[in-house]
């Protein structure tokens, strides 16, 4: 019987909250209303004004959902521990690349902060308008990484449920594409096209898929762990 309250348990549950709270924000204010980064400083400035209220409350509940996944990934850090041993190469770099990719997306989210904060008064909203979104597209390379690695310790050790192992997989590659988005001129794959919310879905559909694994399944490598160190006593 694996205790109610487990650090796996508690990571699952701030997995499911940190998807949660950023979907909430469609209900407030969508992505697709906002304007394109083709727009001009008029037209940013003019859509921070209209909807500062709304735009500030996305922002809230986008920064704690994403700081919820700092605690999601930490418990999956320490299941890549558990079963790939506290040396493993790439469980650290798993560590290394969640910790890049939220540091970008919180640093994105204060440029966008700072747009409805400021509004009317706002020197050159195209600017940091553009800084919000190139943020957001550069954290595909860490988020490629630490995706990347945890889908070869998940094909590895059976512990880790197989189903997020190849949607960390296809997370990590959709990612490496979101880089294109800076040099794509127009159309889907620019960086004002839908690329840039279509791609994250990926990363959300894997935490919410992990978390919902952790919660049903969750010490399943710690039995694991303890089964094998039983039997390695009884043989010695």
């Amino acid at each position: 019987m694996v205790p109610k309250h487990t650090p796996t348990r508690l990571a699952g549950i701030a997995g499911v909250l940190g998807v949660a709270l950023p979907i909430a924000t469609l209900f407030i204010l969508p992505i697709w209303r906002f304007p394109g980064t083709n727009s001009s400083a008029t037209e940013l400035t003019a859509f921070a004004v209209r909807h500062q209220t709304s735009l500030r409350a996305v922002m809230i509940l986008s920064v704690v959902g994403v700081g919820l996944w700092m605690i999601f990934g930490t418990g999956v850090w320490l299941q890549l521990r558990q079963v790939s041993g506290p040396d493993s190469l790439l469980s650290a770099c798993f560590a290394v690349g969640l910790i890049g990719f939220v540091t970008l997306l919180l640093a994105g989210f204060v440029a966008m902060f700072i747009i409805s904060y400021r509004a009317p008064d706002i020197p050159d909203a195209r600017l940091l308008y553009d800084l919000t979104f190139g943020l957001l597209a550069m954290s595909g390379v860490p988020t490629a990484i630490a995706l990347g690695c945890y889908a070869a310790v998940a094909f590895r050790h059976p512990a880790l449920p197989w189903f997020t192992g190849w949607l960390a997989a296809l997370a990590a590659a959709a990612h490496i594409v979101l880089l294109f988005s800076f040099v794509v001129p127009r159309g889907f794959f620019s960086l004002e096209g839908q690329v840039i919310t279509v791609i994250p879905g990926l990363l959300f559909a894997w935490i919410l898929a992990t978390s919902i694994a952790m919660l049903i399944i969750p010490g399943r490598s710690d039995r694991g762990r303890r089964n094998r160190g039983y039997r390695a006593t009884r043989l010695a």
